[in-house]
């Protein structure tokens, strides 16, 4: 149902539009959506489904730590401690809200929608495929739920079999030249016995028979591990040359992009969403931190591309961050298995089970099961919001998370040892910089902000280990994940697959560390026009995100007092509460409203998708989820 902040939200421009009459008005009516808000949180999910595995023909040079995998989740307490704070993400919040909370929002899966009619349409590159996309998708996945706590051997996947998905849209990308790619080597099928496998379903219980050509496909594992505000130039700092340093096993057995994100916005919204559907915010409109899920049937993310097109591959998120599981819930086609971390004591603690609760999925992977994982670790951005980039703490954290990413890579050199032939593709990526005061953060285009990288290993090719990339960024990773699976690129992608990029492989010569240092130092200012256009938007954006985290404090607070049942001062207090959060709905509405506004006029959004939506899931499927919001 619509909530009272959209009602507010749809009076405000409805007032624009009246009292102007303007192009402008008519076009922040337009791309204001409909959207349910979200109040609650996600629970969490975990699941595995099996099948028979399949014999490939590759090794992994990656060296490692196996008993690293299953003390992992203990690891948590004995990091040194960092600053312990009761709040989700804050992400663009100053001093005077970092202590407040953004209002928790439920995972809502709306129907998916047409494109939004108020962009002038501009036609993009088609993106050439290096795999045929399946024509006939099987049939919606299934989950066998258990708790975060439960080991990865104890959970099974039960069944009811559900609607079939409807087929794909065929593609009809322009053809151009494609660029050579590096080298695969074929896999063997595994054997068609395994006819029927349980997939994985948002947060329900369901069986799905699939056939016998789904499963005789090559498995395929793909990680991504995003972790938020990082600068390159710190991971360099402070963790390239430690012993057991997850960055620096990673940039010596992959690829290492510096990357910039000049010209667009450094707030996280609009960042994650850029690395999971691979469109700038120039075409998907998200301007803040204030969870909308209609982009995202527009712009479908890598989950949803997935889950469409090959629903036999096991989907996951695991993050602290509810925005990252919102996303990965959007779309009409979720992730199988959608895990929020709540804060626990400090930051660092809260990626450590993270980081746990990834390799709890990595060891519950069946052989011959094809994988995408996404694990989201905040902790470095927070520590940069509290304390600054430059602060111990923000190196305390830096640290942090390249151990946690060490004990992951550990663990899939296990499964890799245990599942002989078969590997995993790693990526790991941040969303923007951070300033090395304390202050906004991040949001401007100082190359602290706009500084980001790409690390990429991609399963069997150890002929790239330690070069560098000149061209990779942040939108190529959404093309990257479904090249891999064979779905078939999207022709209004801003990037291609990173593995289409070898004619920019540079080879660094002894020192990577240097020659990463000079791509950083490459980077600068957008223009003065840009510079002062994207200021504004950020300036405006927060403005409704800062007043939402502000009420959201304020409600906690007299809820609070409410749930102690005291005669008269509870009943007051709730009387008060809804006064403020009446008010504050009111407030984030105009403000949204204007930001829009303003965000229109800088370029947000104004780029029309050129390939349809995904079609509508079926019925059963929206039934099914809906139960759960």
């Amino acid at each position: 149902m619509t909530s009272i902040k959209q009602v507010c939200l749809r009076v405000a421009v409805a007032g624009v539009m009246a009292g102007g009459g303007s192009a402008v008005a008519a076009a922040v009516a337009n791309a204001e959506p409909s959207a349910p808000d979200s109040n609650s949180s996600a629970g969490a999910s975990t699941g595995e489904s099996g099948r028979a595995a399949g014999p490939t023909s590759r090794s992994r040079t990656r060296a490692g730590n196996p008993a690293a995998a299953a003390t992992a989740g203990a690891r948590g307490p004995a990091k040194a401690a960092g600053a312990s704070r009761d709040t989700a993400k804050q992400n663009e919040l100053p001093r005077a809200f970092l202590n407040t909370k953004p209002a928790d929002l439920s995972v809502t899966i709306p129907p998916t929608a047409a494109p939004r009619e108020d962009f002038a349409a501009t036609p993009a590159q088609a993106i050439p495929t290096t795999a045929p996309q399946n024509s006939a998708p099987a049939a919606a996945p299934a989950i066998a739920t258990a708790p975060a706590a439960a080991t990865a051997a104890a959970r099974v996947a039960a069944a009811a079999p559900p609607a079939a998905r409807p087929a794909p849209a065929a593609p009809s990308p322009a053809p151009v030249p494609a660029l050579p790619a590096l080298p695969i080597p074929a896999l063997p099928v595994p054997p068609a016995s395994a006819v029927a496998v349980t997939a994985a379903a948002t947060n329900t219980r369901r069986s799905v028979p699939v056939a016998a050509a789904q499963v005789a496909e090559t498995p395929t594992h793909v990680l991504l591990i995003g972790t938020d505000g990082t600068n390159l130039s710190k991971i360099l700092e402070y963790t390239y040359d430690l012993p057991d340093s997850g960055f620096r096993a990673l940039m010596d057995e992959g690829i290492t992009g510096a990357t910039s994100l000049v010209g667009h916005t450094t707030i996280s919204g609009p960042s994650w969403t850029t690395i999971l559907t691979g469109a700038w915010d120039d075409k998907t409109g998200v301007i803040n931190n204030l969870f909308d899920p209609a982009p995202y049937d527009a712009w479908p993310t890598a989950f949803n591309l997935i889950e469409y097109n090959k629903p036999g591959v096991n989907t996951a998120v695991i993050a602290n961050w509810q925005y990252i599981n919102d996303m990965a819930a959007a779309g009409g086609y979720p992730a199988d298995v959608n895990e929020f971390v709540e804060f626990t004591n400090t930051w660092e603690e809260t990626d450590d089970e993270v980081a746990a609760r990834t390799i709890d999925l990595i060891n519950g992977t069946g052989g011959g099961d094809s994988a995408f994982i996404f694990s989201y670790q905040v902790g470095v951005d927070e520590a940069g919001h509290l304390h600054g980039g430059a602060s111990p703490e923000y190196k305390a954290a830096v640290i942090n998370t390249s151990e946690n990413i060490k004990a992951i890579l550990d663990a899939i050199d296990s499964w890799e040892t245990a599942n002989p032939g078969e590997e995993w593709t790693v990526i790991v990526t941040t969303d923007h910089g951070h300033q090395p005061s304390v202050g906004f953060g991040h949001g401007f285009q100082s190359p602290d902000e706009t500084s980001s990288f790409v690390m990429f290993d991609i399963e069997g090719d150890d002929t790239n280990d330690g070069d560098q990339n000149l061209a990779y960024n942040t939108a190529d990773i959404t093309p990257t994940i479904v090249d891999l699976f064979g779905i078939a690129q999207r022709s209004d992608f801003d990037g291609v697959p990173l593995q289409t990029r070898a004619t920019s492989i540079v080879d660094p010569g002894p020192n990577l560390e240097q020659t990463l240092d000079d791509a950083i130092g490459m980077y600068g200012y957008p223009d003065i026009g840009t510079d002062i256009a994207l200021g504004a938007r950020t300036i405006f954006a927060s403005i409704p995100y800062f007043l939402d985290g502000f009420v959201t404090t304020v409600t906690d607070q007299l809820q609070a007092i409410v749930d102690q049942d005291i005669f008269l001062i509870s009943a007051l207090a709730g009387l008060t509460e809804l006064a403020v959060q009446f008010t504050g709905d009111v407030l984030v509405g105009v403000t949204q409203a204007i930001a829009r506004v303003v965000a229109t006029l800088t370029g947000a959004g104004v780029i029309a998708p050129t390939d349809p939506p995904l079609p509508a899931p079926p019925a059963a499927v929206l039934l099914d989820t809906a139960v759960l919001v």
